[in-house]
């Protein structure tokens, strides 16, 4: 199956998309970047999908790209396991319908979109953006955070900036909040652990809400 190498001795921007299957990054003290294109599944057609797959280089930008085929936006048969290695103080944009999504390590900024499937963040220092319909949401650290959501449980374990999450359904978790904090949520719960700073604003039509306050902090 295909593998890649690129020398690139700063931190990259990483386009991944990938319908469906998996993506998985890291984000660590390299100056190669590797790509590794497979077929989690191969009953027709995934090892041609995978030597299909195009993966290019160019100032500054890694870009890997599935060609989509019918069947694809309704988690079809065809599934594409990506794994990436990357520097540290990389920034990742990933498009897809039902790919599971993984990082590992710190990154520079992360932008997420698919209709389905489990996300699961490491350390971004910058922004984070998910955009997620159905699944459940992992972020372990970032900076402003955004995640729009129909469905699933949503867990932050530390945001530095402002923190936005909306969602239909399911349980939002947000540990340590160091600025504003807007969390909105049709049936299900909300807590936010320990918030630190800024203006917290929360909103659960059916379901529990409990907001820590750090000490010393005036609420």
């Amino acid at each position: 199956m295909p593998e890649y190498s690129f020398d690139t001795a700063e931190p990259v921007d990483l386009r991944v998309r990938n319908a469906s299957g998996t993506i998985a990054v890291t984000a660590a003290d390299v100056a190669t970047s590797t790509v590794d294109v497979r077929p989690v599944q191969d009953p027709d057609g995934g090892g041609d999908l995978a030597e299909e797959t195009t993966v290019t280089f160019d100032r500054g930008r890694l870009t890997v790209e599935v060609p989509e085929r019918r069947g694809w936006t309704n988690g079809g048969k065809h599934k594409i396991a990506i794994t990436v290695t990357v520097p540290t103080g990389s920034a990742l944009t990933t498009r897809s319908a039902s790919a599971a999504v993984t990082t590992t390590g710190r990154f520079a900024a992360c932008t997420v979109r698919s209709a389905s499937g489990r996300i699961a963040l490491d350390r971004t220092d910058g922004p984070v953006d998910v955009t997620l319909a159905s699944g459940d949401i992992t972020i372990a650290a970032g900076g402003r955070i955004s995640v729009q959501g129909t469905s699933g449980a949503v867990r932050i374990d530390r945001a530095t900036g402002d923190v936005d999450v909306n969602s239909v359904s399911g349980r939002i978790r947000i540990g340590v909040a160091e600025d504003s904090v807007r969390a909105k949520v049709v049936s299900g719960s909300i807590t936010v652990e320990e918030a630190c700073a800024g203006e917290v604003v929360v909103s659960a039509t059916s379901g529990r809400v409990v907001v820590g306050v750090r000490r010393g902090v005036t609420a």
